[in-house]
């Protein structure tokens, strides 16, 4: 099976952490070029940049709020200088801001989960979509199990489903130039999300419910991602792919 993603760029967004961090990891293991963009995690991202270039991978870090076009533009232009085109997108940034309710949520907290979780996602695409390669293309949208369980909030899991929909459509879109485009549905991965914002309490009822009996790991995520990145899955595309322990049987 052919992963190899030699002489590809891969365009990371939030790659500076989490199971961002790890994609990015794992596609330079591969052969990618990549940028790892960051907004608020500097060091992070600048330790993934280490982690690959001292593993004889090529790599950059770019801060970019993509929530904002010209930003986001900017950081598209820097990319193809380094690495001269951007063949992968991985819309990876996403952020939960506290758990509250509908009747709890400020309309001030809604617009900031729906910008960096969903519109982000557009945005970025919308930049390089007309960038990316005919035939090699790819855009893998980080979702979440919450777009499907009912359980994610009143924005967030909204949100996620929201992008699980815009996944399709561009995977229409852009199947006559050969460009797929899937998402990756992640359950319970230990994460800062939940290492911040989960009571372990809570956490740990959420272990009970996976029929695995753990939480998944960062690194859970890569293989699904390269595939999906490379040859070997060009074939794939519009689906949203659950990585979950069976936590959520679809």
């Amino acid at each position: 099976m052919d992963t190899n993603l030699t002489d590809r760029t891969a365009l990371v967004t939030g790659g500076g952490t989490g199971i961002g961090a790890a994609i990015a990891r794992g596609m330079a293991a591969e052969g990618a070029n990549v940028v790892v963009n960051y907004s608020r995690s500097e060091q992070e991202a600048h330790d993934t940049v280490a982690q690959i270039t001292s593993a004889g991978g090529r790599a950059i870090a770019i801060r970019c709020d993509v929530t904002q076009s010209d930003q986001i533009r900017s950081m598209f232009d820097q990319a193809r200088a380094e690495f001269g085109r951007v063949d992968i997108l991985v819309n990876n940034a996403g952020r939960v801001f506290g758990r509250q309710s509908t009747e709890e949520m400020s309309e001030e907290i809604w617009d900031k989960t729906i910008a960096i979780n969903l519109k982000s996602v557009f945005l970025c695409s919308h930049v390089a979509i007309p960038q990316l390669p005919e035939k090699i293309g790819r855009i893998i949208n980080i979702s979440s199990i919450s777009s499907f369980s009912g359980k994610g909030g009143p924005a967030y899991g909204p949100a996620k489903a929201a992008v699980n929909a815009l996944t399709r459509d561009m995977a229409t879109e852009l199947g006559p130039r050969g460009i797929t485009v899937n998402g990756i549905a992640p359950g319970i991965i230990d994460t800062r999300i939940h290492r911040e914002g989960t009571p372990p309490d809570r956490y740990a009822e959420f272990i009970k419910a996976i029929p695995l009996a753990r939480d998944g790991k960062v690194d859970d995520c890569v293989g699904i991602a390269v595939l999906l990145a490379s040859d070997a899955g060009s074939y794939i595309s519009g689906d949203i792919i659950h990585v979950n322990g069976a936590m959520l049987v679809h």
